[in-house]
């Protein structure tokens, strides 16, 4: 009885620690994912183009989704979630997204987001890019 005991309060005492460890980890996570690599094509994107973006995304606790924003001549920003497509480790992976067409004499800006898979989605956004679309 006093080895069951005894393997019980051990067995407690690992469990206890096992979940601080946890939560320290959890808790512990306040910075977005680390975008590697931003693929943009067409470059320079040409009138009746779709822009294709592609994003490297990486996290310890991993890339939960990841978001393109754009903007055309200055107008309201538009949002849309993008696909996971490759994912090269447990961490976080490939994602692509599109947004078009567009047309001569257009202005665009646009950036991706992405955000982890930790208790609070940390996001993280890639600098703005633009494009001045030209015959």
């Amino acid at each position: 009885m006093r080895t069951q005991t005894k393997l019980i309060g051990m067995g407690a005492i690992v469990i206890v620690m096992l979940a601080g460890i946890i939560v320290l980890v959890v808790l512990d996570d306040v910075e977005g994912p680390l975008i590697c690599e931003v693929n943009i094509l067409p470059v320079p994107p040409a009138p009746e183009d779709r822009i294709s973006v592609t994003i490297y995304a990486i996290n310890p606790s991993g890339v939960s989704r990841a978001q393109l924003s754009w903007s055309i001549n200055g107008e309201e920003w538009a949002s849309k979630d993008i696909s996971f497509f490759d994912g090269q480790c447990i961490a976080g992976g490939r994602w692509v997204g599109d947004f078009g067409p567009v047309q001569e004499g257009d202005s665009l800006d646009f950036y991706a987001t992405a955000y982890d898979s930790s208790a609070f989605t940390n996001p993280t956004d890639t600098r703005t890019f633009s494009f001045e679309i030209s015959p």
